[in-house]
């Protein structure tokens, strides 16, 4: 499977999560391994709350399938239904997730996202990705400590409301609680 494919309704986001084992003082060989430990927030499918996303695209009825590595949010506008998928890894560049959408055929164009936070402007460089069959659809990755991607795709496939759009606005809130 590549970045940008699969979920057998056009392109989705997948990315791979790192989870770091625990530790404990003296395993035996028959001990099970301490739990895993998530390093980022943003890997437990926690980039923002229900209501900024609720707000970034217009929902009026927002429910999650939140199984990391792929958050999933369904959203319900006055324009339809709108498909929401965020990805964190900390092991991909921003280069690799280029490649892998260049490779796959999709249009892409950089962005540099930025927001104001705690008196300061922070910033990411990133790049948005468009699936030429089907404008409808838009992912924006951007570098914060890993790569985040957020993808937005109507299941109308029209490209109203815009999913580029909605997927930079989900990716600038994100960059702000990024690590």
């Amino acid at each position: 499977m590549t970045a940008f494919s699969a979920c057998g309704t056009g392109v989705s986001v997948v990315a791979a999560v790192v989870l770091l084992a625990g530790c404990s003082a003296d395993p035996t060989p028959d001990e099970a391994p301490a739990a895993a430990a998530v390093t980022s927030p943003l890997a437990r499918c926690e980039p923002l709350t229900d209501e900024q996303i609720t707000q970034a695209v217009g929902a009026e009825e927002l429910t999650s399938q939140l199984t990391p590595p792929t958050c999933v949010w369904n959203a319900k506008t006055a324009d339809g239904e709108t498909d929401l998928t965020f990805a964190f890894s900390e092991q991909d560049s921003l280069l690799q997730l280029w490649h892998r959408a260049l490779q796959d055929g999709f249009e892409t164009e950089h962005v540099v996202l930025s927001r104001e936070a705690l008196g300061t402007t922070i910033t990411a460089n990133g790049f948005s990705t468009r699936d030429p069959r089907d404008p409808g659809s838009c992912a924006v990755s951007a570098a914060a400590n890993g790569t985040l991607t957020w993808h937005v795709q109507n299941r109308s496939h029209a490209p109203r409301p815009d999913p580029c759009a909605a997927a930079l606005e989900l990716a600038s809130l994100t960059i702000v609680l990024a690590p």
